[in-house]
């Protein structure tokens, strides 16, 4: 949930909580004056009874009156039912008319239920009426709060509006205010989009609440610096990489220096005692034999070492040959791989120098890579020269394993990174694809019209 609409709510159901509230209090103080309105009537109309009607001489001839007691005078006496009952217990008449009770202001029944359920019960009063000592039968007072009932359901339907129409217009107007006071959120969500996606140039710009100010100020400062930091380290890791193949180079001159001349005389003098075994001395024979044979692995081993080290093959055969020779000895050493390639680089100009080796490393690493960790069973390689825009030309690589892959939190290893370092050299780019358990997918791209510049 956001926050915007939380806020919302929450102000919402603090609005709702005082309007239950309220109603609650309105609805207790109406039942306490509805029961002390309609209590004083009722004494009032008993008191009046008893002194001018019972106690009035003038009531004698009462049994002559069709309406002796003319209670239809009280019909606006509205908390009070007023009934008069012969002895036969059959009523004579009494202070309701079908004119009152449709014009009285009625309120819903459930309201209505809801009221008497929560007041106490209203008791009638029994006044009996005694002419010149004779009973005549009984007046009968029943409260009736219906009016006054009536008059609370008015009165708490007007206060409902009002309530609505302040619930509505207190919406808008907090709407209004949260939006307004979130709305640079969005700003500062997609700056952080942006440099979660490696966009080092974004920029937040400047927000007028000086809360939000320093943020922005902030953010800005810290995308520098993260700015400067990576470039930094993108030198650093460039010059690492170039002092790594310098390092290759020079351990590869020693190695045929020093290493290849000496096994080669270690060669050579071992093909002399097996001639002077096979003549003069059988018995060293066996041992002549084991030193030729091991010299000759060595020296092949070490111009394996050599080729991988100084990538002599590239100079010697050229890229694509040199690809080719990777990939087919890689195949050799992995018979149980399925690995299909094509490699088609026809028409290629002549390239930088570290085109060549950033090409050559990134096929290396990617096969490394796939022997140790992929656990794959089928490998798919093409590696292509295009052109992109009509003019500018690159070298386009596409590996794909069905491997177990790895998940978008995953964090490169020293031989991604690596590779990452190398494709940023020579400007080019890198797009990765994969999830758990569905394989690699790599598509590069590395520009071949724009001679990349070393950074000392």
């Amino acid at each position: 949930m956001s926050l915007k609409l939380r806020l919302i709510l929450i102000i919402n159901a603090v609005l709702l909580l005082i309007l239950v509230l309220g109603s609650i209090l309105a609805i207790d103080m109406a039942k306490k004056n509805v029961r002390a309105e309609v209590a004083s009537s009722e004494k009032l109309t008993l008191y009046l009874f008893e002194i001018g009607v019972l106690k009035n001489p003038k009531y004698y001839s009462i049994e002559s009156e069709y309406k002796p007691l003319n209670l239809q005078s009280l019909v606006n006496m509205r908390h009070l039912k007023i009934e008069f009952y012969n002895l036969e217990g059959k009523l004579v008449e009494s202070n309701i008319s079908e004119s009152r009770t449709q014009t009285m202001d009625q309120a819903p029944s459930w309201f209505v239920n809801f009221m008497e359920l929560i007041s106490e019960p209203w008791q009638p009063k029994r006044l009996p009426v005694e002419i010149l000592g004779q009973a005549k039968g009984a007046i009968i007072i029943t409260p009736d709060p219906s009016y006054e009932f009536g008059e609370i359901w008015n009165q708490l339907t007007g206060i409902f509006y009002l309530a609505g129409t302040f619930f509505i217009l207190t919406n808008i107007l907090v709407a209004w205010i949260v939006f307004r006071a979130l709305s640079p959120v969005e700003f500062i969500l997609k700056a952080l989009t942006e440099l979660e996606l490696g966009n080092l140039k974004v920029k937040m710009p400047h927000l007028k609440t000086s809360e939000l100010s320093a943020i922005s100020s902030k953010f800005n400062r810290m995308v520098k610096t993260l700015r400067l930091s990576i470039e930094q380290n993108h030198r650093l890791t460039q010059k690492l990489i170039r002092v790594q193949e310098e390092e290759k180079k020079s351990l590869a001159r020693d190695l045929h220096d020093e290493f290849g001349q000496s096994l080669t005389a270690i060669h050579a003098d071992a093909a002399v005692l097996k001639t002077l075994a096979n003549k003069e001395y059988p018995k060293i024979k066996p041992s002549a034999h084991a030193i030729s044979d091991l010299s000759k692995h060595l020296m092949n081993l070490v111009g394996g070492m050599l080729n991988r080290l100084k990538l002599g093959v590239l100079n010697e055969l050229g890229l694509e040959t040199g690809l080719i020779d990777l990939i087919d000895t890689w195949k050799l050493r992995h018979p149980k791989m399925n690995l299909q390639y094509q490699v088609n680089l026809k028409g290629l100009p002549k390239t930088n120098e570290i085109i060549s080796i950033t090409t050559y490393r990134i096929i290396q690493e990617c096969l490394t890579n796939i022997s140790r960790h992929a656990k794959a069973k089928h490998v798919e390689i093409e590696i292509q020269m295009i052109k992109k825009n009509g003019a500018s030309k690159m070298i386009d690589i596409h590996v794909k394993d069905d491997g177990i892959g790895f998940s978008k939190s995953h964090r490169d290893g020293f031989g991604l990174s690596g590779m990452r370092e190398r494709i940023h050299e020579v400007n080019g780019n890198i797009k990765i694809m994969s999830e758990v358990n569905q394989g690699v997918s790599l598509h590069i791209q590395l520009p071949l019209k724009k001679n990349p510049k070393i950074n000392e």
